[in-house]
């Protein structure tokens, strides 16, 4: 099985610059695993992935749908520290209605 790295272990591999946006935004966070979508706080984000802050007792699991809007990403969780997560964005957006 694949293990996920502790956030203390990565150094910054960013692909891209990430904008703080200061805990102003939310997104819903899918499972993918009959669990209703999971609303988390955006702490930055580019346009390859999102570093967010998960509800208490909220566990993701390694691959999830990131509903942004009427779009939605296949995402990848690169990361878990806490409540906190690092999400790669794994192909285009595409709109879900």
């Amino acid at each position: 099985m694949h293990r996920i790295p502790h956030a203390a272990e990565l150094t910054d591999r960013r692909d891209a610059p990430r904008a703080e946006v200061e805990r102003r935004y939310t997104t819903s966070i899918d499972p993918c695993d009959g669990r209703k979508p999971i609303v988390c706080v955006v702490l930055d984000h580019s346009v390859t992935g999102m570093r967010i802050e998960v509800p208490n007792g909220q566990q993701l699991p390694d691959q999830v749908q990131v509903l942004i809007g009427k779009l939605s990403h296949n995402g990848r969780v690169a990361w878990r520290d806490g409540n906190f997560a690092g999400i790669n964005f794994i192909d285009e957006h595409h709109s879900i209605f």
